[in-house]
């Protein structure tokens, strides 16, 4: 039998008492396109690009392989009880809230 637990708080997640609640984070780089690239790219498609391979073979010699294929793509995944899960809604970056400050009508 699996067991569970919550990823914030550890306590024990009992499926018969309560419920499990996935949160699934995906960070990716974003690539904007835009049309005139776009078509400049279609354009240049029959180019030779034998230039552009070399360069990028040079690149790969000279660095890591690990460091030149990792592109800071990451998937993550946490169990989260009930009250985690409505107190990940409420802040789900964990910012600090701005505190407001109140002044008396001296």
């Amino acid at each position: 039998m699996l067991h569970y637990s919550c990823d914030l708080c550890q306590r024990p997640i009992d499926p018969q008492l309560g419920i499990r609640h996935v949160v699934k984070i995906s960070v990716f780089p974003a690539v904007e396109t835009h049309d005139d690239e776009f078509t400049s790219c279609c354009e240049g498609a029959c180019e030779d690009h034998l230039d552009d391979m070399q360069d990028l073979l040079e690149r790969l010699e000279e660095q890591d392989l690990a460091a030149f294929l990792d592109d800071g793509t990451r998937s993550l995944r946490f169990d989260l009880c009930d009250a985690c899960r409505q107190r990940f809604l409420r802040n789900p970056l964990g910012t600090k809230p701005n505190k407001s400050l109140t002044f008396s009508d001296n």
